[in-house]
């Protein structure tokens, strides 16, 4: 039996839609864009993506910051820090939601150098140690383990530090 053929049409009328109202962030964009070049595509699917690209050269659209921000006051949290690279498909953020409890998430994109990665780790990290100081959260350390959520805003954001000290692990 032969495997249904994977559609990235409904991806691009979903990212369409969000064009049309200024709310494609950068970074999905890009993602759109990544899956639109590695397959073959259908006629409907190259027309909807011409019919995006040209929504989104004249339609403004959100920053991934605006983004992030949006989305975290609409379900109840905050957005306490992030970075979102323009050059590479990379980005870091630290978030708490509406119970409190801290989120940590990060992507280097693999296809750049270990130069590029090193650099961009090393920007969040100095990024991230400024924010730490003026919200008063002093860098643990002992290692924080690796978890989905954390209790305070000092663990997530130690066990974020911890990890872009190790860029080559960080896949994405």
């Amino acid at each position: 039996m032969r495997e249904p053929r994977y559609s990235i049409l409904v991806d691009i009328q979903d990212a369409t839609e969000r064009a049309k109202q200024g709310k494609l962030a950068l970074y999905w964009q890009r993602t759109i864009q990544r899956e639109y070049r590695c397959k073959k595509v259908t006629p409907a699917e190259q027309q909807a993506y011409e019919q995006l690209q040209s929504i989104l050269f004249e339609v403004p659209q959100w920053s991934d910051e605006e983004e992030l921000h949006h989305d975290m006051e609409h379900t109840g949290g905050k957005l306490w820090f992030c970075h979102f690279w323009t050059d590479h498909h990379s980005m870091v953020q630290l978030t708490e939601d509406r119970n409190g409890r801290f989120h940590a998430a990060y992507v280097l994109d693999t296809d750049t150098s270990p130069e590029v990665r090193r650099e961009a780790a090393q920007l969040a990290q100095k990024d991230l140690k400024k924010c730490m100081q003026n919200w008063d959260a002093a860098l643990l350390d002992a290692p924080v383990p690796e978890q989905m959520k954390y209790a305070s805003l000092a663990e997530a954001a130690s066990h974020l530090m911890q990890v872009l000290d190790d860029p080559e692990s960080i896949t994405g």
